[in-house]
């Protein structure tokens, strides 16, 4: 009688686990921006790209954000910003050298916000070092703390340690419960 008992809260286990941790995994990640992380580029791009893994949700303004700034904090946006499907797209203009700083924030097909940013450098006329200047104010990347991606690798393992907890407080009432069962 305590073989099943056990078998039936592993299976219990089992399944709470995979159907609790799975949500968290359904944020949209961002897969690549053009330009490129880290690149350098000879000249200012006419629109920054951004490709989730999924669908982003088209929420306004307010919700999903591209903020483009040179070196210096000036903002490089120009237009608004374009949503198709999983790809952002943020016209830019200006004439930037040195490191360009992209903070976004979007809303993922599953409701919830996701924000990062990301950098690239303009090739330029002996001012490439003005890639070490102070950083620009990240708002829009930092605006809800909760919504950052190193929050999110964090959930499921808080979930799924509270699962742990509950399902050993389970198991050991069935096996209790049997024993007791057993004695009468």
């Amino acid at each position: 009688m305590r073989v099943p008992s056990f078998l039936a809260a592993a299976a219990l286990a089992a399944v709470a686990v995979l159907g609790v941790a799975g949500p968290a995994f359904a944020h949209d990640q961002l897969l690549s921006t053009d330009p490129a992380n880290g690149s350098t580029v000879d000249a200012l791009p006419a629109q920054v790209t951004l490709t989730f893994s999924d669908t982003v949700q088209n929420a306004g303004a307010e919700a999903n954000q591209v903020k483009v700034m040179d070196a210096s904090c000036k903002v490089l946006n120009d237009g608004a910003l374009q949503i198709a499907d999983n790809v952002v797209t943020q016209p830019i203009a200006g004439d930037a050298t040195g490191q360009v700083t992209v903070l976004w924030r979007v809303v993922s097909r599953d409701g919830h916000p996701v924000s990062d940013e990301f950098s690239f450098t303009v090739a330029g006329s002996g001012q490439a070092a003005a890639s070490s200047a102070t950083p620009c104010a990240t708002d829009a990347a930092s605006s809800d703390s909760s919504s950052t991606g190193s929050s999110d690798a964090v959930l499921p393992w808080v979930i799924g340690g509270g699962v742990v907890v509950i399902l050993a407080v389970v198991i050991v009432l069935l096996v209790t419960r049997s024993r007791r069962a057993g004695d009468r």
